[in-house]
């Protein structure tokens, strides 16, 4: 049997001469357990709301938008299309138009994005799963339907029937007349069939609407270019090496990730999370200095077990080791209760939702345990642990053997 290890766990668990020390070590022990149990609850919060912002504004996104560097229009003509054809990495891409228009039913009037999507891709990325009402389809028998964000169908008060075939109007500016109040030709004015209803993200639900490319090219004149494309990769692709690529080959172009299409709502998020975890950090780390004082006191206490321990045999190295270990175990026996308790916590909150969002457009708090933040998190209480740990028995040891 390992005497350090012997000795060490007695003075744990036995009573001490000096109730204030049994009292130091217990707050120690529970100032670690709810600083590893709050890190994990925290940052577990974060990456569950991270996933669902992903979830709301990634379903749909690709992989790759190409922009325009001047004006707002991509020609059909441009090198791009040739470059993206010969890509063989590139699963498939689509042409985006994506212009502001004017709606009106009966008597209510709304602005809003319309969107024209390239039906394939619209087909294969499933929208319909997130339609409230209709069936999805942006053309049928040769009618033009369009798909309102629920949002604007509230605003335009347009009620669906699949027996019925409700018209709106769509009005935009003409790209080849000249604009003018007295002019009335200067819009162009389209009627479409309203298919169907959709929820993506509050975002896009009230302020946008879709329709096919070929709808929107022929509302908005645009002579078969884009606005932007939109580019899917095939599975397991180099993301960054394809962006460097075509961005070689189209210097007149910019070319963006999702996540660079969207920086400030992820930069945001990940801000506020390593913001909050550096505090608790510095939490834990405070909370670990008690051990310090727990250690140093107890040693204090036991001068008289040290010196009949020296009497004995025992080394100093021996003596180290044991308020070592002491120190070891207060701090990870409260680092990884607190991790297992944390763990549980957010178990429970994925399965039974105690906690609720009240007008929020999720009805409960999302959470996601990720293994590297659980590996992190045993790094850093390890570590503050160790160093805690050491100290006490390094500095206070030799002064008293020196004494």
């Amino acid at each position: 049997m390992n005497i350090s290890n012997f000795i060490a766990r007695r003075y744990l668990f036995a009573k001490k001469s000096r109730n204030v020390i049994n009292l130091i070590s217990f707050i120690s022990f529970l100032g670690l357990l709810v600083s590893a149990a709050s890190l994990i609850i925290i940052l577990s919060g974060f990456n569950g709301i991270q996933k669902y912002v992903e979830d709301v504004y990634g379903k749909f996104a690709a992989e790759l938008y190409v922009y325009p560097k001047t004006g707002k229009y991509i020609k059909e003509t441009d090198l791009i299309f040739q470059n993206l054809k010969e890509t063989n990495e590139i699963h498939y891409f689509s042409k985006v138009i994506e212009e502001t228009a004017l709606l009106k039913f009966e008597n209510k009037w709304v602005t809003c994005v319309i969107k024209g999507v390239d039906p394939k891709t619209y087909n294969i990325k499933n929208w319909g799963e997130n339609l409230l009402e209709g069936n999805a389809v942006l053309k049928e028998n040769e009618l033009k339907k369009i798909l309102l964000g629920y949002g604007v169908q509230n605003e335009l008060q347009i009620p669906f029937n699949e027996n019925f075939s409700n018209t709106i109007k769509v009005f935009s500016i003409s790209k080849e007349k000249k604009l003018s109040l007295q002019n009335k030709q200067s819009l162009n004015q389209n009627h479409l069939i309203f298919g169907g209803v959709y929820t993506i993200n509050p975002e896009l639900d009230y302020s946008s609407a879709i329709v096919s490319y070929e709808v929107a090219n022929e509302i908005f004149e645009r002579k078969k270019g884009a606005n932007y494309i939109e580019i899917f990769l095939k599975e397991n692709e180099d993301l960054s090496r394809i962006k460097n690529y075509l961005t070689e080959k189209n210097s007149s172009l910019v070319f963006k990730t999702h996540e660079e299409n969207n920086q400030l709502i992820y930069a945001a998020n990940d801000t506020e999370k390593w913001m909050v975890l550096a505090v608790l950090i510095f939490v834990l780390i405070l909370s670990s200095f008690t051990i310090v004082a727990s250690i140093t006191m107890l040693i204090i206490d036991k001068k008289k077990d040290i010196k009949s321990l020296i009497a004995l045999g025992a080394n100093p190295n021996t003596i180290k080791k044991i308020f070592f270990k002491e120190g070891l175990m207060i701090s990870y026996f409260g680092s990884l209760g607190g991790l297992l308790i944390g763990a549980l916590i957010c178990f429970m909150q994925i399965k039974f939702h105690f906690l609720k969002l009240e007008n929020a457009a999720i009805d409960y708090w999302p959470v996601l345990v990720k293994a590297k933040d659980v590996l992190m998190l045993l790094v850093i209480l390890f570590t503050t642990g160790f160093v805690s740990a050491y100290l006490p028995g390094k500095l206070l040891i030799r002064k008293l053997l020196h004494s």
